[in-house]
């Protein structure tokens, strides 16, 4: 502990997930590339545990099995070569090399709990069930299988025959409602109604269609609604949802999926300003997508919402929509501006052990066989963190200096290629001001209008009203006890170069009177110089809802590039100010969204997920609802 205390009443496991590459790059890197890492830190009785491991992805242990990356990778996409790398994949695939049907996702983006089990998320794959253990460290349980159950398929529908389910799926008749399809991709988004315990989520599909599919998980894990959606323009990007009570809200934005178009542009994902950004909202009670309302608006490009609600009038419902929105975009920003093939890591060997032989603590060295000679340790965008938990110490001084640098020490640069070449991943560590060209991220609000079909938007936060290092306004966040129904407070992440944020706001909705960030932001924290951090996970005090809706806590991680070591930061989510800081003796790679755990979820998820001899699996799949 480093500075203040955990509260006493601040007892579970606060988890974040992220991309963490288990292998070196073969080219270049794209944030989104990464192998799933899940770092956890367990709080209990004001005392602080820090364990780490790889979600065990079947794409992970096809890899580990040829001891070298072998799956297509985002990075890859650029140019003529891109087309080629899409077409290798496909040919690995026929040839046997990869086994695709057990699915290609990284799981290296989201957690959620849902019917008693932790969920990790990637949004071209389906989820993998974890168990999140007493130790803050996870177990990876399997693959999930989502589709319609034996006992809800039409008699004519059921076969004990695996290959036989590839038939056309039987036409709906008067006992039975329209037939449910098995679910192939899954959003790293879906959202919970915490009145009805129904998950809500889409998929969508860049090479078939239909293109998005809209489903419903009960309570109890089983899929109870899947609707396929056509897309009026293809195949596109659709990375978050939202849900109100009366609609499921789908954000097709014009950031569309063009293969052919990598030999012009360089990268497959295009943002076309011409076309509008539309949104459908479904009713949640719909058979069918024919009950969609779509509305249009101008093109921007939308990653994260806030939070949405109906407001009912004496026409119907309007709903209103909060969300993070730009009028431009560019995908490939996100990928590294220079190649890693070639660069060459120190092989020393580096352990961390902790004291007294902790268990659940993953003790790694840089050259341990063959399959690890060519592991990748970048700077901390999203490399191999080293594991330590609990009291575990570092001695850094015993550590070659070379390999100091692997870990993230700022005074490597990995931008050798071209001093005019953008690191927008900031490989290198360093500090860098922001540039006034790049694309702005703002808090919008949106609203749609059922009954007349009129839409409106307005841009309500922005970092460019204020005289400040942030360009860009991300990861929004509310007390999630607030889903759903109209909230005051939206706390969002503030990136002031690449993708690092140097802090987090907080903003009043109920004061938008067209003052912008003068009048909205009412709380700001900067973590300080060379400090940098991601999204923030609200936790809300245990007990009976009461109180006020700031009335909670604000978690997250921050990396220290002075001293290359990460931390725990507890803030009261009311006056914003420090309530504990916590030194995880070690860096943790900067990554993407984060779950706490009460003491309560903790134990019901792990009587909701076994393993088969304490092993991790990984491999193979298994019904939800049936782990």
């Amino acid at each position: 502990m480093t500075r203040g205390k955990v509260p006493k009443n601040l007892n579970g496991v606060f988890r974040r997930n992220g991309p963490n590459p288990f292998y070196q790059p073969l080219g270049k890197y794209h944030w989104f590339d990464g192998d799933g890492m899940v770092h956890g830190v367990r709080l209990k009785n004001g005392k602080a545990f820090y364990a780490n491991r790889w979600i065990e992805t079947s794409r992970l242990k096809q890899e580990r099995a040829y001891g070298r990356p072998v799956f297509m990778k985002i990075g890859e996409l650029t140019g003529k070569s891109g087309l080629l790398t899409l077409i290798s994949q496909k040919l690995k695939a026929r040839l046997g090399i990869l086994d695709l049907s057990k699915g290609s996702g990284q799981a290296n983006t989201n957690l959620t709990f849902h019917a008693n089990k932790v969920l990790a998320l990637h949004e071209m794959d389906l989820p993998y069930v974890i168990k999140v253990l007493c130790s803050g460290a996870i177990e990876t349980i399997r693959r999930a299988s989502i589709g319609p159950p034996a006992s809800q398929k039409p008699p004519e529908a059921r076969t004990k025959n695996p290959k036989a389910e590839r038939r056309t799926d039987p036409p709906a008749t008067a006992n039975y409602p329209p037939p449910l399809r098995k679910i192939e991709e899954f959003t790293a988004h879906p959202k919970v109604d915490q009145e009805t315990g129904e998950m809500h989520f889409f998929g969508y599909n860049l090479y078939s269609a239909p293109h998005l599919t809209y489903g419903v998980l009960d309570a109890e894990g089983n899929l109870v609604k899947s609707i396929p959606i056509n897309l009026p323009n293809g195949p596109a990007m659709m990375h978050d949802m939202a849900l109100t009570k009366r609609y499921a809200i789908f954000l097709y934005m014009p950031l569309f999926f063009r293969p052919k178009e990598m030999v012009v542009s360089g990268f497959p994902f295009i943002f076309d300003p011409e076309m509008p950004s539309k949104f459908a909202l479904l009713p949640r009670d719909a058979a069918d997508a024919s009950e969609i309302v779509w509305f249009n608006l101008p093109a921007g490009m939308i990653f994260h919402v806030a939070n949405a609600w109906d407001e009912e009038g004496k026409d119907g419902p309007k709903v209103h929509l909060y969300a993070c929105s730009t009028s431009d975009y560019t995908l490939n920003e996100l990928v590294s501006s220079n190649s890693t093939k070639g660069i060459h890591w120190s092989r020393e060997d580096v352990s961390v052990t902790p004291k007294n032989n902790t268990p659940y603590c993953l003790t790694r060295k840089a050259e341990q066989n063959s399959a690890d000679m060519g592991r990748f340790i970048p700077g901390a965008h999203g490399g191999m963190g080293m594991s330590t938990r609990g009291d575990a110490t570092v001695d850094f001084a015993a550590i070659p200096r070379r390999q100091l640098h692997a870990m993230g020490d700022p005074a490597i640069s990995l931008r050798a290629a071209s001093s005019k070449s953008r690191d927008i991943l900031n490989m290198s560590g360093e500090e860098t001001k922001s540039e006034e060209d790049r694309d702005t991220f703002a808090l919008f609000h949106f609203t749609f209008d059922p009954a007349t079909g009129l839409a409106t938007q307005r841009r309500i936060v922005d970092p460019k009203q204020e005289d400040c290092d942030a360009y860009l306004l991300e990861f929004p966040i509310i007390n999630p006890r607030y889903a759903m129904r109209p909230n005051r407070y939206v706390y969002m992440a503030t990136f002031c170069d690449g993708m690092k944020a140097n802090g987090f706001v907080k903003c009043d909705l109920t004061k938008d009177e067209g003052g912008g960030w003068a009048t909205m932001v009412v709380g700001k924290v900067e973590y300080g110089k060379q400090r940098f951090g991601g999204e923030c996970v609200f936790v809300p005090p245990p007990g009976e809802e009461g109180g006020e809706e700031d009335e909670g806590w604000l978690i997250t991680l921050v990396y220290d590039a002075r001293v290359r070591k990460s931390f725990l930061l507890v803030y009261d989510a009311g006056t914003m100010e420090v309530v504990a800081e916590i030194d995880l003796k070690t860096r943790v790679p900067f990554g993407f969204h984060g779950l706490f755990l009460g003491e309560d979820d903790l134990q019901k998820q792990m009587r909701g997920s076994t393993t088969s001899g304490g092993e991790n699996k990984g491999g193979g799949d298994v019904e939800m609802g049936k782990v």
